[in-house]
């Protein structure tokens, strides 16, 4: 069972809290499974109902990662569809999302976090349904300039841009794909309004151009100068 939730879905999630990972719906996420909590956690998982959220740790973490420290509300409900275990009883897994989070009360702090909370699916406001797809459009565009200048990025979004996704999905696996800080990703996560997630990833992708182009202008100007 790929890619759909079981028709039975509890309210409550165990929560694998990363740093520097986001996952979002319809993008999937190979891991390996070594800290005991989590190894009890994937273990519990593929004797039930192989859901897990993946949340992303807030910054400060750091000091207090074999704790609980806070992780953001917007995670991420992924199934496991691939596993390996290991002699050891460690694991390999591949996790897809599947759709968004907002958790909020923790039933159970160890060994691993269990989360109560609801299940948001994208919003499309039927006033706006016209300007989305002609926004989505605009995003093939941009997608397309940054292509120039990275290639396995345009490879990616080229073949999401072919399979006629729905602009929801669509602006969920370009963001997936998209190499900026993981707080950026994270404000595209929280953002279940379909018109504004692709207006605030146009706005990431744009940014990442400009960096480029930034980057580029100072590699010229710095030969430039060795060779006068």
């Amino acid at each position: 069972m790929s890619g759909e939730l079981p028709v039975f879905f509890p309210g409550q999630a165990p929560i694998f809290a990363l740093p520097g990972t986001v996952l979002f719906p319809g993008s999937r996420l190979p891991l390996h499974i070594f800290e005991p909590r989590y190894r009890e956690m994937v273990k519990r998982a593929l004797e039930t109902d192989r859901l897990v959220a993946i949340a992303l740790l807030k910054p400060g973490w750091e000091g207090q990662y074999d704790g609980n420290p806070e992780i953001y509300p917007m995670a991420t409900v992924g199934q496991i569809i691939m596993e390996q275990v290991l002699p050891d009883g460690r694991y390999n897994i591949v996790i897809e999302g599947l759709v968004r989070f907002q958790h909020g009360e923790i039933v159970q702090e160890k060994p691993y976090r269990i989360a109560r909370g609801e299940l948001l699916h994208d919003k499309v406001d039927p006033l706006e349904e016209e300007s989305v797809r002609t926004r989505a459009m605009h995003l093939n565009a941009v997608v397309a300039k940054l292509g120039e200048a990275d290639f396995n990025f345009a490879a990616m979004a080229s073949r999401a841009i072919k399979a006629g996704l729905e602009p929801g999905r669509l602006a969920d696996v370009v963001a997936a794909g998209l190499d900026v800080d993981v707080s950026v990703k994270q404000r595209l996560l929280d953002e279940t309004n379909v018109g504004r997630r692709l207006d605030a990833l146009v706005a990431a992708l744009k940014a990442k151009i400009s960096d480029i182009e930034a980057s580029k202008r100072r590699t010229e100007e710095g030969d430039k100068w060795r060779w006068n």
